[in-house]
């Protein structure tokens, strides 16, 4: 059991089913009770086998989390990580009675997604809240709403977009497009003020800045299956125009997913590769941010910028409001 005087650094992240057994509740969670369809499910764990297995997110996570709890320690200290996922085990909210258990009293959240939505972040921290609702011991948690201009996620964003443009050959390397992407939402959000695609699109902005004459545009990938309208365009949208403007080849820089995982493996590797070769394009991808020591130092100093109060995107729980967030609408 940790120390009292320690503090607690929850880190947030998606979630992914360890088994194809797992794909049905999996789902169901990701629906709000909604038990998917034969179909769906059988889809899905179609996507898994074409990745060589189950999704590689879980174990990233946890990396990260170690991570991030080493380098936050090397300046402040005392600090215990704990993980929790949305959609899977360990759930946040029983991760935040967790903490409580152990003694916490004071703690920082931090979601792995840079970008806040009502869709996205506002569930998460609807969990952190339903976690904290009858504790017995107080515990306080500072929540990162989103950090998605941070000097430092930008610096990583970079070298990972320099690593990849150093793989391209050369003949295909002049004048390269790029297309910056992140997980699509039903555009409802957009009703609500909701900032997650002008936050995307400020991120992308910064990051193409860094290379002199970057052509780039945004693409959303991994539309939903539901009766929203869901964000454009699309990343096969996308392609067709880079190929009816004569480009030979197309890079793409996930700004939304700091890991590999299905989206990337499969939605990238192999749907976007072949979008991308049918329509005479040489494919090329920068890797996911993972455990890059430059991300790892960008969610320290976000850490330590919400404990300093220099950080605007933070909620303090379970003393204040947080905005109502948003479902789909299934079926």
């Amino acid at each position: 059991m940790p120390s009292n005087n320690l503090k607690g650094l929850l880190v947030m992240a998606y979630g992914t089913p360890e088994t194809l057994d797992d794909v049905r509740p999996y789902l169901t969670h990701i629906r709000h009770g909604h038990g998917p369809s034969a179909e769906a499910v059988e889809d899905l764990k179609e996507r898994y086998r074409r990745i060589g297995g189950p999704s590689p997110l879980y174990r990233t996570t946890v990396d990260q989390m170690k991570a991030l709890e080493e380098r936050v320690n090397w300046s402040n200290g005392g600090y215990h990580a704990y993980l929790g996922m949305k959609h899977w085990h360990p759930f946040i909210a029983d991760t935040v009675r967790e903490m409580a258990r152990d003694g916490i009293q004071n703690a920082v959240a931090v979601a792995l997604a840079p970008h806040y939505s009502t869709m996205s972040i506002a569930q998460y921290l609807h969990y952190v809240r339903e976690g904290l609702d009858g504790l017995e011991r107080p515990l306080e948690i500072l929540c990162v709403k989103s950090y998605h201009d941070e000097p430092l996620f930008i610096d990583a964003l970079e070298e990972k977009l320099c690593e990849a443009m150093g793989r391209v050959p050369e003949g295909d390397r002049a004048d390269i497009p790029v297309i910056f992407t992140a997980h699509s939402l039903p555009e409802k959000i957009l009703q609500e003020d909701d900032p997650y695609r002008e936050q995307l699109f400020e991120t992308s902005r910064l990051v193409a800045e860094r290379f002199d004459g970057l052509r780039w545009r945004f693409a959303f990938t991994s539309q939903g299956r539901t009766r929203d309208k869901w964000l454009g365009p699309t990343l096969a949208e996308a392609l067709d125009e880079i190929a009816a403007e004569g480009h030979r080849a197309v890079m793409c820089c996930s700004v939304g997913f700091v890991a590999e995982h299905l989206e990337t493996l499969y939605d990238f590797d192999i749907e976007g590769r072949k979008d991308a070769e049918a329509r005479g394009l040489a494919f090329y991808r920068a890797p996911a941010l993972g455990t890059s020591a430059t991300f790892i130092q960008a969610l320290a100093e976000v850490v330590r910028k919400a404990e300093a109060n220099e950080l605007q995107d933070v909620v303090k729980l379970p003393t204040q409001d947080l905005q109502a967030p948003t479902y789909p609408a299934y079926a």
